[in-house]
């Protein structure tokens, strides 16, 4: 929540989003925050050996920063910067210090400039903490997700039919894993009647795995097993990162090694035809 502290200045929870060096001493910075969305500011003589705000401004670390307001500049001058909660423990692991920027990349593609978002804020905080904590980085990465999706009422429908919310039936194959018609342009799993009309529309209706379909439902009712398969993780990654990218229009920087693999829900290569999700 954003408050005043005198003279029209504000002070803020914090996480930085971006970070970069201006001119010789100062730093400019991208910053997620819980009142105000995403800002931009200036941290001048942050490298100076004196100053109070180079060794403050820390990736993954809640802060609580201050500036005074000043319409029409892009940039505002930061002149507080203080650390609400270290998560320095997230940097002494490569997976989890990945996870994390994925977090912090899709926060900040996702944030309104200058615009409150608490529930986005305290999402990215719980991520993180996770993290910090020692959980499983992919499955961190995997609930954030979801929770992600869901703040942004881009959830995909994953147990009935986006389209008519009926059951959404499994075509079952000998010899193979079960699957559901999968739309993401339709929003998620289909019923047979509406992929028919949504394929007909122009929209691409593939398939995807019950399983994976199942752990995603199961992982935000809060209910799935803690002990899972790594690859199972991993399908449901990639499901999940297929559908942000087509639902944000873009593709995370963070997410460009993992998605540069072949499709990890798709039907074996041997199957005429086959197609993973759409």
């Amino acid at each position: 929540m954003s408050r005043a502290s005198g003279a029209g200045r504000v002070r803020e929870r914090a996480l930085i989003l971006r970070r970069f060096t201006y001119g010789e001493t100062s730093l400019v910075v991208h910053a997620l925050t819980c009142g105000q969305g995403k800002v931009h500011l200036l941290a001048k003589g942050a490298y100076r050996p004196r100053s109070r705000l180079g060794g403050v401004l820390d990736l993954f670390d809640t802060l609580e920063l201050g500036w005074t307001p000043r319409p029409g500049q892009e940039l505002q001058a930061l002149e507080e910067a203080d650390i609400v909660e270290r998560r320095h423990r997230i940097a002494h692991s490569l997976p989890r210090f990945r996870a994390a920027l994925s977090m912090l990349e899709l926060a900040g593609l996702a944030a309104p400039e200058r615009s409150a978002c608490h529930e986005l804020f305290e999402l990215c905080c719980a991520g993180l903490d996770a993290l910090r904590d020692g959980a499983d980085d992919l499955r961190a990465l995997v609930e954030f997700e979801l929770a992600f999706l869901h703040n942004l009422g881009l959830a995909p429908a994953l147990e009935a039919c986006a389209a008519c919310g009926a059951p959404a039936p499994v075509s079952i194959e000998p010899g193979a894993a079960s699957r559901s018609e999968f739309s993401a342009a339709s929003g998620g799993r289909l019923c047979a009647a509406c992929a028919v009309r949504a394929r007909e529309a122009g929209a691409r209706v593939g398939t995807l795995p019950l399983d994976v379909l199942d752990f995603a439902a199961a992982l935000r009712r809060g209910r799935a097993p803690h002990a899972v398969p790594t690859e199972l993780l991993e399908r449901t990654h990639d499901f999940l990162a297929r559908f942000l990218r087509h639902q944000l229009e873009i593709e995370p920087k963070s997410f460009r090694v993992f998605l540069s693999a072949p499709h990890r829900n798709r039907r074996e290569a041997t199957t005429p035809g086959a197609g993973g999700a759409a």
